[in-house]
């Protein structure tokens, strides 16, 4: 005990009076002195971080995967559309995109891909089977980069030539294959009858059930011509190098539109999707204050754990002369140190864990998977990569330890100076 109080007092000895540099080193040093509790405290931390990091990182990687179902597969970030088209969806509300238009959207360097659609409905029929169909009018180039449509060809070619290209499903309830003639029939553009006989040239099997047994797609000028449309589309699919990109170029997207021309985001053409990602948001925010309640109880029992056992030390301390307060501030930057050590540590940690959870997706098997596969989206938990997650968790668990390091601040102030006496 003599050993401990002659450190002390030369400890106390080198703290300038009124200033707290000497509190803090020696608060450095008190972490290493029982290197081991120091450790379980860091852990706790540590784990903490990765933990509450592992779940924000799942959660926006399901948002970002669903998000790339609806743009990738289907809508795009935006799409530019006559102004009536969104009330009546008909090939009436068509436009001609200007020479103007395309060139005013090659000079925003957020745009990663400008697609054009020609979409109307028709009856297909072959033989005695008849069904009804959402025509696509596509540039064979242009949509396979966007939507990779090519990989989802399962029988035939990927428009090497002139024809059709339809769903597995809907081939099937036709009774068509590669090679056989599709029939359309439709009303056109202002009325006009719309006829064609088209080979099919290719058969897909799209993620949604639903697409594959109603889609047929045709060249766009194939389509423009079934259609009598001449030239018209009916949108400009707008594909962003990110969803941060394309939210900043959109208000001057809308202002530099005709008046005859609207910009419709993915958010308004699938209201369903973000009412979805919204309420899943409220429910991992539940979920994440239980996490954090859990980490931070941890972080306390730790804390409650250690002041228990350097009770003695404290009495001591105060007995040789440290005043309380300054007592309490070493408290404080020991704890503060050993929330620095275990967020960082946190931090270091997360990296590798995630960066494998990204291009190791968890896959999603059983009934579960076969549901994801039923609704369009692939049966797998996906994890993603962003920094600000990581950022975040680690801002969330270090104030936790912040909010638990008041615990021996305020006790510091009630430590006797008499050893073994409650307080």
């Amino acid at each position: 005990m003599s050993v401990n109080i002659k450190r002390y007092k030369n400890s106390l000895r080198q703290t300038p009076a009124g200033g707290f540099t000497g509190l803090v080193k020696i608060a450095w040093r008190n972490l290493w002195r029982n290197k081991r509790r120091t450790l379980i405290t860091v852990s706790s931390i540590f784990f903490g971080v990765i933990f509450s990091a592992l779940m924000g990182s799942m959660q926006e990687g399901s948002y970002q995967k669903m998000i790339e179902n609806v743009v990738r597969f289907y809508a795009g970030h935006a799409q530019i559309q006559h102004h009536d088209y969104p009330d009546h969806q008909t090939i009436n509300n068509s436009f001609v995109p200007g020479d103007s238009l395309l060139k005013k959207l090659q000079e925003y360097p957020e745009l990663e891909m400008v697609v054009p659609r020609l979409e109307s409905f028709a009856l297909a029929s072959s033989g005695n089977k008849t069904e009804g169909v959402m025509v696509f009018g596509v540039d064979p180039e242009k949509e396979n980069r966007m939507t990779r449509l090519s990989d989802k060809v399962v029988s035939g070619n990927y428009f090497q030539h002139q024809g059709a290209m339809m769903g597995v499903d809907l081939a099937d309830n036709l009774g068509l294959s590669v090679g056989d003639t599709l029939v359309m029939i439709s009303q056109g553009y202002h009325g006009v009858s719309a006829f064609g006989q088209y080979p099919v040239v290719g058969i897909i099997k799209h993620p949604n059930p639903e697409l594959n047994r109603r889609l047929v797609y045709l060249p766009i000028d194939e389509a423009q011509y079934f259609f009598q449309t001449f030239g018209n589309i009916t949108s400009l699919a707008l594909v962003g190098i990110s969803q941060k990109a394309i939210d900043k170029v959109l208000p001057a997207l809308k202002k530099n539109l005709d008046e005859e021309l609207t910009l419709r985001t993915w958010q308004d053409m699938f209201p369903a999707v973000l009412q979805q990602i919204e309420s899943d948001r409220a429910t991992a925010l539940i979920m994440k204050l239980i996490l954090y309640l859990v980490i931070g109880f941890g972080i306390l029992g730790t804390v409650v754990m250690m002041m228990a056992e350097r009770r003695a030390e404290f009495s001591v301390m105060v007995a040789v002369g440290m005043y309380r307060y300054k007592l309490a501030f070493m408290l404080l930057m020991e704890i503060l140190w050993i929330g620095l050590l275990g967020v960082l540590a946190g931090f270091l940690g997360t990296l590798p864990v995630i960066s494998w959870f990204v291009h190791h997706p968890v896959p999603i098997t059983g009934q579960a998977g076969e549901w994801m596969e039923n609704i369009g989206f692939e049966p797998f938990m996906f994890f993603a990569w962003d920094v600000g997650v990581f950022l975040q968790q680690m801002a969330v668990v270090f104030v936790l330890t912040t909010l638990v390091s008041f615990y021996p601040f305020v006790r510091a102030f009630k430590v006797s100076p008499v050893i073994g006496e409650k307080n």
